[in-house]
């Protein structure tokens, strides 16, 4: 294939090359700007249309309230509550202006951080971009397990204003379909600022 195309299949082994943008099926979903305090801690992205989307992607910067704080993530159930449990495991790299970094890694949590601590003085914050994966009932239970997962890129200023630049990847380990959302926040105190917009990845027609 060329630039610009993936591999599409026709429910029967058969494979085909298709150009994204032909078919129209990355879609930018919703787009939005805040300013000064969000008023809650989540930013929260509730009952996603998983019947048309595989996949979601969040681009995307964001400000905590409170300085020296974590972004983080949490999936969101299909009864549009957080999606508790110490069954989520994550790692990321972090590295510094100082040409050095910092492996990150844990297992059995109740969040994924994707960062270390963010500033919330002026120019500070994080800027992310996300890729958001669901199961659902026609995955292999095994498939299931980890298939509620993320990765990701970012770049941002700690709260001594040093820049961090970061990669990552962590899942909920569940044999759960029934997670249709997720919220963003900080690790304390609320969200500020963000900039983000929001895209899907539409499922191919079988």
């Amino acid at each position: 294939g060329s630039a610009g195309q993936v591999l599409k299949t026709d429910g029967n082994g058969n494979l085909s090359w298709v150009t994204l943008t032909d078919t129209n099926d990355y879609v930018k979903i919703t787009k939005a700007v805040n300013t000064g305090d969000y008023g809650s801690q989540y930013l929260s992205f509730e009952n996603l249309d998983l019947s048309t989307y595989k996949f979601f992607d969040v681009v995307g910067y964001f400000k905590p309230t409170d300085d020296s704080k974590t972004f983080r993530i949490r999936f969101r159930t299909v009864n549009n509550t957080l999606a508790d449990g110490s069954v989520y495991a994550y790692a990321f790299n972090e590295k510094k202006a100082s040409n050095t970094s910092n492996c990150t890694a844990a297992q059995d949590q109740n969040k994924i951080n994707l960062t270390g601590t963010v500033g919330n003085a002026t120019g500070e914050g994080v800027v992310i971009n996300m890729r958001i994966f669901f199961a659902d009932s026609s995955d292999p239970t095994n498939a299931e397990y980890i298939l509620n997962a993320v990765t990701w890129q970012a770049t941002l200023r700690e709260q001594g204003n040093d820049s961090r630049h970061v990669t990552g990847e962590g899942h909920y380990y569940s044999a759960a379909d029934n997670l249709s959302g997720f919220s963003l926040y900080f690790g304390g105190g609320n969200m500020n600022d963000f900039s983000y917009c929001l895209y899907g990845m539409k499922r191919w027609a079988q």
